[in-house]
Order: structure tokens, then sequence, then C-alpha cells
């Protein structure tokens, strides 16, 4: 909000500060009113005068340029050669001196021209920077200036102003008279209010305008009055110098005062042309839905049934507190007007506002709240001012239609209580000074016990604390001493939870995976067609999801209108955002947790899900399908975990319907089914255009991390030689190798220390269906060395583990 501090000096001396604006600036800031920026418009004019032409004589070497003596200030004279020809001598007007800087960076220097000397510039508004008027050439100002006077100072714009930043909670100083209200208590000057109707003249208001108020909740107070015979014309220099300055551009005389009053006391007014009103009536109603209204902005909107309109007998005429319509507006037709002051309820306007996109002034003071209790006083300063621009006669017996007057409840504090909150002694008397100061009714009730009322302006003073809140800011913050606390209590430990998401994160990222955030809300429609209708699937792949998603009463977008129930559908979304962006090949993972409903309560779990697609790159860049790099990764992560039995495999015939049928795998760990491992299915890469392979894996992390984290057994290394041994075996095609491997271990116990595939093959030399299997077994003996009979015994265990696993036979 911006503030004039000669339009703030009327109500309070802050003659001081003229010439030194940022002391006022640093008071305001500690006081919590913070001072954006300060424009100091008188700046902007330096070496900009005020000239009067002595003569004018016409150039000797030049047809189109003039010659002029220009009186710069009293017996000082200046040359100025000129090229515009509306100037005569005897005219008073704008000279720019060597030294001053023009917009456009343009700086006035001594010059030679046409070779005569030239001192300066005479002046056009466009060459200033400022609204020009229409008129070509420089210009030519009244016989009141005064040659050598400051042109900022003749002109008005020896002003500055202030870009203050008003918390929402500090209403009532958005306004020059509020804000002079806070500075009167900060510098303990007497505040002077502005002048106002007192006199009025027939007939009534009530007799030419007819009022009724119909939702008394959303408008609890309003004031009308009506004045006639206004002539709508031009607003005064004054008036004009005021609103510009704050960077609000003029309308026309009676427009402009509603804007000035807003301004100035910050009650937002509106003025209708009682003529347009039709069956002279004013009526504040809500809303019929669907209903058409066509704004002062010409924007047509059309009603939800929630708004509050002020309407005549047929029509709306304007949206309560936002803003007026096209159909009853000032123009220059207006002899006659109804002036409104009146209060609505803040959250009714900032629905209607940003329902309807339509911000405005009024809207935004309405929506934080405005005194009701200077409604009809602040009317009646609107209608002094309008007789003054505009004429006319302004009515008795005005409108005040007020259902239930605020009241500010008392509140109880004593000094000690202040003291002791803020952590040093608080000064009894400057506290009652401060009080007093805001306006706030003291009453003493001894030992330092105090009963205070707050004005009804200060909606943010409601307890105690407030008090204590007031009394720190206005002493200043800096009063209040820095003291660290005495840590009396162990520092909390680290979240179990949070530390093993680390560890893992950790652990994946150091397999080239990037790690993944995504929002917790996803969309209904996107999820249901990754999970499908086939919840119970997921319950045997130990990943148990809800039959319909949570909803969100208030989403921010049908894109994210539910809580996810997959980690997988989040991450295929950034793969095809890659894929599309131009990253053929990456991977990523998510740790995050999904959500359901249990009855009366919603859970949450935690998940992980990782995701790859393209050609594997770095040190996966091999032959092998992309789901390996992911099994190749989930093993890493479970032996890190201490986590020795997991397996891969199928144990449903129902697999996630968005992976291939052919290429999945549920994962185990220590028996129990805790998620899937698959390469998306071809239909899906086809819808989407993926054209690259994409592979991924969600697990549940809770079952995974039961007992974590688990202790690090150490036992000592083998003192004698590891021996190799190598089989071949011939088995179904369909068959599980990892059966085969889970039941050798299992037979021949710690002395086989590694066993694992070195080859497959399946071809002509086989029989159809077949396929042979290469294992490479490392033996060791722990407390002696194997000899030819314990190596000849373990093979045979090997041979024998496969044939009751899988049925196969030696090859």
């Amino acid at each position: 909000m911006k503030i004039s501090l000669k339009w703030l000096n009327d109500f309070v001396d802050v003659t001081e500060f003229y010439s030194n604006p940022l002391r006022l600036a640093d008071i305001l800031t500690k006081a919590g009113l913070e001072v954006e920026g300060i424009q100091n418009r008188a700046q902007d004019f330096n070496n900009v005068v005020v000239g009067y032409i002595k003569v004018k004589d016409k150039h000797p070497n030049a047809d189109k340029l003039s010659l002029c003596q220009v009186e710069i200030a009293d017996g000082k004279v200046e040359q100025i050669v000129c090229g515009a020809q509306n100037h005569q001598a005897g005219d008073k007007v704008i000279v720019a001196l060597p030294g001053a800087l023009l917009p456009g960076n343009f700086a006035i220097k001594k010059s030679k021209i046409r070779d005569f000397e030239s001192n300066g510039m005479l002046c056009s508004y466009k060459e200033l920077g400022l609204p020009e008027s229409g008129l070509d050439g420089i210009v030519i100002l009244d016989s009141s200036a005064k040659p050598g006077q400051s042109f900022a100072e003749f002109s008005g714009y020896d002003d500055v102003t202030f870009e203050l930043k008003v918390t929402p909670n500090r209403a009532d100083c958005l306004s020059h008279f509020g804000l002079a209200r806070e500075l009167g208590c900060l510098l303990n000057k007497s505040v002077k209010s502005p002048e106002v109707q007192t006199k009025f003249s027939k007939p009534s208001t009530k007799e030419v305008i007819k009022l009724e108020v119909s939702e008394p909740e959303l408008c609890p107070r309003y004031c009308g009055r009506s004045i006639s015979g206004v002539k709508i014309g031009p607003s005064p220099a004054w008036l004009k110098a005021r609103l510009e300055a704050i960077g609000m551009n003029s309308i026309n005389n009676v427009v402009d005062v509603t804007n000035y009053v807003m301004l100035e006391m910050g009650q937002p007014l509106h003025a209708f042309d009682a003529d347009l009103l039709a069956g002279a009536q004013v009526k504040i109603r809500k809303a019929q839905k669907n209903e058409k209204f066509k704004t002062l902005k010409e924007q047509n909107l059309v009603m939800t049934g929630e708004e509050l309109l002020i309407c005549d007998s047929e029509k709306p005429v304007a949206m309560a507190g936002i803003i007026g319509g096209m159909n009853s507006g000032v123009s220059e037709k207006t002899t006659n007007i109804f002036l409104e002051s009146a209060s609505f309820n803040a959250m009714s306007v900032r629905k209607s506002s940003r329902v309807h996109g339509v911000d405005t002034d009024s809207a935004y003071r309405f929506s934080r709240g405005v005194d009701q209790s200077g409604t009809a006083t602040i009317m009646d300063r609107a209608a002094l001012l309008i007789q003054q621009v505009a004429g006319g006669v302004a009515h008795e017996d005005a409108y005040d239609i007020y259902s239930k007057p605020q009241v500010k409840k008392p509140i109880s504090i004593s000094i000690q209580k202040v003291s002791d909150r803020l952590g040093y002694q608080a000064d009894e008397n400057l506290f009652v000074s401060y009080m007093k100061g805001l306006q706030i009714k003291v009453e003493e009730k001894g030992n330092g016990e105090y009963v205070m009322t707050p004005p009804l302006f200060r909606f943010d003073i409601e307890q105690d604390m407030d008090l204590v809140e007031e009394y720190a800011r206005l002493h200043g913050y800096e009063h209040i001493q820095e003291a660290i606390p005495a840590l009396r209590i162990a520092p909390a430990t680290h979240d179990a939870a949070y530390l093993m998401n680390q560890k893992i994160a950790q652990m994946i990222r150091t397999e080239g995976f990037h790690q993944a955030f995504n929002y917790a809300f996803t969309s209904d429609l996107a999820e249901k067609k990754m999970i499908g209708n086939e919840v119970a699937a997921w319950k045997v792949l130990g990943l148990s999801t809800d039959a319909e998603a949570i909803k969100i009463k208030n989403p921010l977008s049908e894109d994210l209108n539910v809580m996810r129930r997959t980690l997988t559908q989040g991450l295929w979304k950034n793969t095809l955002d890659n894929i599309r962006s131009g990253n053929t090949a990456g991977s990523l993972f998510e740790i995050g947790t999904v959500f359901s409903k249990q009855e009366t309560h919603y859970v949450e779990s935690r998940r992980l899900a990782l995701i790859a697609w393209g050609e594997p790159l770095g040190v996966y860049a091999t032959e092998a399908p992309l789901i390996y790099q992911i099994k190749s990764t989930l093993e890493k992560l479970f032996l890190s975990l201490q986590i020795t039995s997991f397996s891969f495999g199928q144990v449903s015939q129902n697999p996630p319907p968005f992976v291939h049928q052919g290429q999945w795998a549920t994962v185990m760990v220590e028996g129990q089914n805790v998620g899937y491992i698959g390469t998306a299915h071809p239909g899906l890469i086809l819808e989407e255009k993926a054209r690259v392979p994409v592979a991924m894996a969600e697990l549940d992390l809770q079952t995974v991390l039961k007992g974590q984290p688990r202790p690090v057994k150490f036992k000592s290394l083998s003192k004698f030689q590891p021996v190799d041994r190598d089989f071949a075996f011939v088995m179904e095609s369909a068959k599980p190798i990892g059966d085969l491997l889970k039941e050798a271990k299992k037979a021949c116990g710690s002395a086989l220390t590694e066993l694992f595939v070195f080859d497959i093959y399946e071809g002509d030399k086989l029989p159809a269906g077949q396929k042979s299997v290469a294992l490479r077994a490392l033996f060791q003996g722990g407390d002696n060395a194997l000899t030819d009979a314990d190596l000849q015994g373990l093979s045979q265990k090997v041979i024998e583990a496969a044939k009751k696993s899988v049925n196969a036979t030696l090859r």
C-alpha cells in the first residue's frame, strides 16, 4: 500500500521527516509495518524550476528555432534555445537547468546550438515523464507560478511516498488516517480528525430512495445518503495530485472523492447514479444462481448464488464490497447520486472476489475487515468533499441500518503478566501510555491490574497476549534479551524410520538410480488404469490395496483428486515425462507412503518403488534385459540389510495389469510376499508411445524392514583353500532355477559358500522344452580342509537337490 507523507501530515505532524524519510521508515518497520520502498518525487525534478520568458527572438542561424532569455530566479536570466512554437514572451514555463537528469537518462548540459549557447531546456510534460495534457509543445504554466520556484514544489510533486507491507491482521492501517493513528502513538503526537458534513437539506434521503437489507449477516451495517444537483467533471488539481501521488488515476470528481476517502479513511465507498436505480430502490440480497451481472470493467459475470448483490427493483447494480455495475455508474450525464458506505462480511467478499477473479481496492479492504463504527461518519466526510468539488445538495435523514452494533469485550491484564511473557520488567507507566495511545480504554484496578477495552477498529486485539505483543512492538523488540534455554534433557534420538529410509536411499543411489519425490495425491483415473479392478491380486503380492482410493474433499485439480495407492503410477508418469523430454534412458526410485482406509481410520504404509527405462548404460551396458538391473539392485539392497532369505518367483496367475504377463515375478523375503518385479506391458508401452523398454518394481517396506536394523554378525575367515566345481543340469524350460539353488544350499549347508548360474542353453541339441543350466559351486571348509570324499559327498548332494527340486538330471 502506498502512503503520501504530505497527506499523512494532514492528520499528524510529520514535517520533521520531510528531509529524512528514512528515519520514519525505520520507526514504522520496527513497529511491524515494513516499509518496502521510498519514492521521493522531488528528487526526480532536481534542477527543474519555473522560468519566465522575458524575450523571445528568432534564432539567427535556424528558421525553426527560437532564442529565449529566461528568468530562472530573481535577477538571474539564462539564454535557452528552443524548438517549440507555442510559447511567447511573458509566458511562464518549466526549465530544466544543467545538471538535471530527465527520464531516459537524458542529462541536461550547457551546449551550443547553431553557434549560440543554450543553458537549459524548456520542457513538455512528455520530456518530464508526466501524463500529457494533449497539447503540443512546451508546458505553459499559469500566472501564479513564481520564477525560480522548484517545479516539484509548484506542481505538488515535492512529496515522499512509502510503499508499506501491511500484514493481514492490521487492516486498520490500510489508510492515511489509520496510519496517522499508529504514528500518533509511536511519536506521542496528537491526531487530527478530518472534517465531515454536519448540515443537510431537505428532502429526506428516505423519501428519495427506498432501502431494504435482506441479508444482515452478510451486511451488518449499511449507510446511504442521496445528493442531488451534482455536476460531473474533472477533479481539481489538489485532488488529482493526491491520487496520482500514490499511483491512482483520476476518473471524475465524484468517483475521485470516493477513492480519495477510501485511501484517507480506509472505508470503501460507492456512488450510484440515482436516476438509473429502477424504482428508486436499493436492495441488498443474495444473488440468484446463474444471474448475470456486468461490472464497471465490462466483465460479464454469472453468479453462483452465494454472492451478495446490491440491486434496484429490477437488476443487480453492484457486487457488494467488490465492484459496481455498468448500469448504474456515475457518468457525465449524472446529476443525482446515492452515496453508499457499508460494512460487508469479510469471508463473503473474499470468496466472491476469488471465484470471479475480480480484485479491487475495495475487495482488498473488505476482505481484511473494515471498521463498522466509522461507516456513517466517513459517508458524511465524502458528502462534504463531493459538494466541494461537484456542487449539489446532501439530503438529510440518511439511512443507517445497523442491526447488531459491534461491542469489544474488555480484557483483564496485569503488568506482571506483561513482564513474565517478555522476560524483562515492563514499565507500567509506559505500558499504560502506549495503550491509551492506541485508543484503548484503560481502567485501573490497583496493584498493577487493569481492564482494557480495545477500539472497534483493532480487530486483532482480542486477548491479553495481544496487549503484551502491542507493548513489545511499540517498546521495541530489541529490548527482549537473547537467552539460550538450558538443555535439561537428552537430545531426541533420530527417527528410526527416517534413518532406514536414508540408508536405503543411499544404497540405491550408488546403483545409479535417481531419487524421485512425488505428491502423495494423484489422479484417480490414471491410477485406476494402472491398478485395475483386481485388488485381491495385489494382496497376494503382499501389497494390500483398497478397491477405491481415498478422495480429497477439496482437490487442487482433477489430476490430484485422490490419495495414492501405489508408487508405481507416479514413477511411470515421471518416466513418460523424461522420455518425451528426450531423456530416453534412466532410472528412478521413490520411498514414500500409500494410503488406505480401515473401518474408521486411515492407514499410511511405506513403500519402495523402482523404475528403469531405455537401454542400460554405464556398468549395466550389457545385452541382459533391463529388468535384471532392478533385480540386481534389490538383491544388493537385501544383502545390505542382512537379509539372506529372498527369492523371485511367480506365485499368482493374476499379475498386475501393467506388467508383461511373461516377464514378471513376485518378490519374497523370509517366506513372505513383499511385492513384484516386472517389465512394462507391451500394450502400455505402445499406448503411451514410449518406444523404449521399461522395467519396474514395488515393495512393501514395512514388511521388508521388520526387525531392522539387524546386528551385523562377524565370523572368522576360513584358513582353508576353497574348491570350485561346475555342474550342467538338463531341466524343463518352465522350471525356475531359483528352486534348484535354494534346495542345493539347504542340502550342503555352510560348506557351500557360493552357488551361481554362469550359462543357460536352449537349442536344437536339446529336446524341445528342455534347457541346460550350468552352475558353479564354491566349497570351503570352516574348521578343516575338505577331503576328496567330502567334495564327492557335497557334489552328490547338489545333484540330488537338483533332482528333488526341479527334476533336473546331470548332463
